[in-house]
């Protein structure tokens, strides 16, 4: 009894910790709980360029595609179980350039990445 009280207690800290680490990373990436958040400054941001990379990669394995990655325009966060990102992503398709919105969930604590939708965006 005493052993299962005491794996209970360590679970229970374990979890509040991996809670405060995802709202310190949220937060250095300017992202608060609850809504989405525009995150500033996309195009001089690696964290986001890669996970733009990551999507188009994701997409390509997926559906046999050969999309090229060019860049990440506009990102949004949202904190959930880990991290939700929007993304406005231009990849070049045949060589000519067209925007995607995609969103990837990241748990970082875990080195988990899920690319959840990858949809082109109507002009």
């Amino acid at each position: 009894m005493e052993l299962q009280r005491c794996l209970f207690y360590l679970l229970l800290q374990l979890s509040f910790f991996l809670l405060m680490f995802a709202a310190n990373l949220a937060a250095a990436n300017g992202v608060a709980a609850g809504g989405w958040n525009e995150i500033p400054d996309v195009l001089n941001n690696t964290h986001i360029q890669d996970l733009g990379k990551f999507a188009v990669i994701g997409f390509n394995n997926l559906t046999g595609s050969e999309l090229s990655f060019y860049a990440v325009f506009e990102a949004q966060a949202q904190i959930v179980a880990g991290l939700n990102f929007g993304l406005v992503i231009q990849a070049l398709d045949s060589d000519l350039p067209k925007m995607y919105k995609a969103y990837v969930w990241e748990k970082p604590w875990e080195g988990f990445k899920n690319l959840t939708s990858f949809e082109p965006v109507l002009s």
